[in-house]
């Protein structure tokens, strides 16, 4: 069996609250990975561009979790 199969089967059994958790993590990671591949693309040009990329990222590491669209909706 392979691996997402295995993780497909498990979250299958969870019940729907776990689920959710489990859903908001990995969409947390997906987003962090996103995050770290752009950081190694995008290079600000400008001081300010600099500062401001410093802050985000200061931002995003302090964070403890992301906020689902839900959330931030709410």
């Amino acid at each position: 069996m392979n691996r997402e199969r295995i993780i497909l089967d498990k979250w299958r059994t969870l019940p729907v609250e776990k689920q959710q958790e489990v859903s908001d993590l990995v969409e947390q990671l997906y987003r962090q990975n996103l995050d770290e591949n752009q950081e190694s693309i995008y290079q600000p040009k400008t001081d300010m561009g600099k500062k401001l990329r410093q802050i985000r990222s200061q931002a995003l590491a302090s964070q403890p979790k992301l906020l689902s669209r839900d959330e931030f909706e709410a």
